[in-house]
């Protein structure tokens, strides 16, 4: 009898602990639910702190002021003289002063020439035989062309000597409105090139495009001939230059300045 009542003393002792540990577990599940769910609310809501950011952000950007000062440059093309180089041209002084009054919303484009630097070659059989083959200056064509395609579009093209001579040769293989102008200084027409000039007569005046052709009074190598196939070309003098291109120091400077700037060289 003693021994059932101490076992039957024990399993109530057993179970009360039982009860025990098992409310102890379920509290200890509570407050572990509580605490989760608590996190999920604080997540959510720097959730939505974020996304507000976010969004406060966005808004922020969407009010920034829009920047209505990007420059549209005016790229030319120059060609050098007989001879020179696209290298050597950059550092003309006459060059380098034009590009310094015109400013920065004006980029120069070298190219250079084949054959020796020469845009056209001499004919074979010397000056006093011309030339009556039409492409005969095709390389120097393709030369250009590539360099339009690839860095155009361009404001204008600009010659020095016989660079001069090779623009309304150029142009006149070229769509209509390639260029919006065109600056010649020192140049002639290419007679000694019969083949050439036949093209030059048939395409022009080039639709008209705007044309300054600029000569020094001691100047042994230019001739104004090279204004004939344009429409009104502006034609400028300097009493006192020889075969160069103007400097500022040039009475004639600021106009060549001006005129391209306006883009109507009359």
């Amino acid at each position: 009898m003693e021994d059932w009542k101490s076992q039957h003393k024990f399993i109530k002792m057993d179970s009360k602990k039982i009860v025990l540990t098992f409310g102890a577990l379920c509290l200890v599940s509570v407050i572990g639910l509580v605490g989760y769910w608590q996190g999920l609310k604080a997540g959510d809501n720097a959730d939505n702190n974020n996304s507000l950011d976010i969004n406060k952000h966005e808004e922020d950007r969407d009010l920034q002021p829009i920047d209505n000062t990007t420059r549209a440059i005016r790229k030319i093309l120059c060609l050098h003289g007989g001879g020179g180089d696209a290298e050597k041209f950059q550092y003309n002084t006459g060059i380098t002063e034009l590009k310094n009054a015109l400013g920065r919303d004006y980029e120069f484009v070298f190219a250079q020439a084949p054959d020796a630097g020469l845009w056209m070659r001499d004919p074979p059989k010397g000056k006093s035989n011309p030339t009556t083959d039409p492409d005969w200056a095709s390389e120097s064509v393709i030369i250009l062309n590539t360099i339009v395609a690839e860095q155009g579009p361009f404001y204008g093209i600009l010659g020095y000597s016989q660079g001069a001579a090779f623009i309304p040769v150029y142009l006149a293989q070229i769509p209509e409105g390639t260029f919006q102008i065109a600056a010649m200084f020192g140049g002639y027409l290419p007679t000694t090139h019969q083949g050439l000039i036949s093209r030059i007569k048939t395409e022009s005046p080039f639709k008209k495009i705007p044309a300054l052709v600029w000569l020094g009074d001691h100047d042994w190598i230019a001739d104004e001939n090279l204004a004939s196939p344009f429409a009104n070309p502006t034609i400028l003098r300097s009493s006192k230059a020889g075969h160069i291109i103007p400097s500022s120091s040039d009475s004639t400077f600021m106009r060549v300045v001006q005129t391209i700037k306006s883009g109507t060289l009359k």
